[in-house]
């Protein structure tokens, strides 16, 4: 930068004290204006209602997991501990905008040769001359003041301040993220116990009728009225039927060790067996425009931020081209004996300012500014890519909300009509009309249908959720306010600069 392109700029920056912020404007929408068609059942779009966790899951077996998780996942209490630490370091930031006054004491006993003179160090005392005789004498000093204080004209501070403060205000939408990831992790493993728990009881009663059915061939075999064959097929069911229920106990016990893992705690004792699968666990939730993303979802809120604190960044590389200019300036008593330190005359002050200014520093402020806009560039890509990404999540839940509720009817459908035909099945085979291969086969049919209709209902449970959590549910627009109040009040009393969204 030549030294002419600077004087404008540095004059008026000198009187009034300026920013060298690029002025921020969030990037346009990387995605569609709106959803898929086919996703919208040809309703319009409105605005997602804020449905607090509780509304959402009714369940009160669930509602006190979330509870419990909460307050002890150790996942959620590193985002806490990141959050607490992110606004320390917003407080540390905000207090280099004020002079930093220090108290400071000194004794001290020194002795000087003849013809020598004291040098300076920079503290409050006398200058001597010894050209003759050597001497002793003894210094006691207090003194109070600031060292190289920066007068911020060029709005270094101020950048670095607001940098911080919006990567406080990221960590704080970081935690609100967390906090829902957890809630739905919770959610889902709930939601996964109960389903197996279904598929177990499913598993059990196909063990128990296929039981019945090896004895019955068992003693026509011995009757003569079957061939082996026929007989020891009828065992390899029960076999089968007995690893689906070892396996289910498995999946189960994962369930269990799971869901103490995300609640930070074994189960509670109290815990009962959750409420039956067909009954209503969760609330619909409608889909919002694709704009209320940018102010619901808190992991968009979180790389916004970002993407400011990248914007600051700049300013703060640019002013580094700028004067700096520092006071110093102390007040104390200084004297040669320690009765007389606070004596009249034993007063004694400085004040100076310094100025410094890049000369020739081989690139490194040209090679800082490059780094910080494409740490921007960086910083808007991510963002751009976090609310594809949102967009994704809320156009997946919805395509397979609007095309689950057929496939679900469907496989009842496929369920009720594998029920008819497993209990036709069985009279013709009791009357002596079929042979048991059918009523295998029929079985066998109907417990796969079932095992298929859990499934649906679980994954169309599962997508409930993840809707839920994509269009930022248990997020509120006061929640992010009352986050940046609550970082706002680390901050030091009458320092208000580098805030503003």
């Amino acid at each position: 930068m030549k030294p002419w392109m600077l004087i404008t700029p540095l004059a008026g920056c000198l009187l009034v004290g300026c920013t060298m912020e690029p002025t921020y404007q969030r990037p346009g929408m990387p995605v569609p204006n709106d959803y898929p068609t086919h996703t919208t059942n040809g309703e319009a779009a409105t605005q997602a209602p804020d449905l607090d966790w509780h509304d959402f899951f009714r369940d009160p077996a669930l509602q006190r997991l979330i509870d419990i998780a909460l307050a002890n996942n150790r996942d959620l209490q590193v985002a806490a501990a990141n959050m607490t630490e992110a606004r320390a370091s917003y407080g540390v930031a905000r207090a280099s905008l004020f002079p930093e006054i220090d108290l400071q004491g000194y004794a001290g006993r020194q002795r000087l040769p003849g013809m020598t003179q004291q040098p300076g160090n920079g503290t409050l005392g006398p200058i001597q001359n010894n050209r003759s005789n050597a001497s002793t004498f003894n210094t006691f000093q207090v003194q109070a003041g600031m060292t190289n204080y920066e007068l911020d004209f060029f709005g270094r501070q101020r950048a670095s301040v607001h940098e911080a403060g919006k990567l406080a205000e990221a960590s704080a939408a970081d935690y609100q993220a967390a906090r829902i990831a957890l809630i739905g992790e919770v959610a889902n493993a709930y939601l996964a116990l109960n389903a197996d728990r279904a598929l177990l009881l499913l598993a059990q009663q196909t063990l128990a009728a296929q039981q019945q059915h090896a004895q019955v061939m068992q003693k026509a075999f011995r009757d003569g009225g079957v061939a082996e064959f026929d007989m020891r097929r009828s065992q390899t069911q029960v076999n089968t039927a007995q690893v689906d229920v070892e396996d289910m106990h498995t999946r189960i016990a994962k369930d269990i060790n799971g869901l103490a893992v995300l609640i930070g705690q074994p189960l509670p004792s109290s815990y009962a067996e959750p409420s039956l699968w067909q009954a209503p666990l969760l609330t619909d939730v409608p889909a919002g425009l694709p704009s209320s993303l940018l102010d619901r979802r808190p992991d968009i809120i979180a790389a916004e931020d970002r993407l400011r604190a990248a914007n600051a960044d700049i300013g703060r590389a640019r002013a580094a081209f700028f004067p700096n200019i520092a006071l110093t300036a102390t007040l104390g008593v200084l004297s040669s004996g320690l009765s007389n330190l606070f004596t009249a005359g034993s007063l004694a002050w400085n004040a100076g300012a310094a100025a410094a200014m890049p000369l020739l520093d081989w690139g490194r402020n040209e090679h800082g500014l490059e780094a910080s806009k494409a740490r921007n560039t960086g910083a808007t890509a991510a963002y751009e890519g976090t609310v594809q990404q949102a967009f994704r999540e809320v156009a997946d839940a919805l395509a397979v909300r609007d095309h689950i509720m057929p496939e679900l009817k469907a496989q009842q459908e496929l369920v009720d009509q594998s029920q008819h035909v497993y209990s036709i099945s069985q009279v013709r085979f009791q009357e002596g009309m079929d042979d048991y291969i059918a009523t295998q086969d029929a079985q066998r049919s109907l417990y796969a249908a079932q095992q298929k209709l859990v499934s649906l209902q679980l994954d169309q449970a599962v997508n409930q959720v993840n809707l839920y959590k994509a269009l930022g549910g248990g997020w509120q627009q006061g929640h992010a306010q009352g986050q940046a109040a609550g970082i706002a009040k680390a901050a030091p009393r009458g320092a208000t600069a580098g805030f503003p969204r």
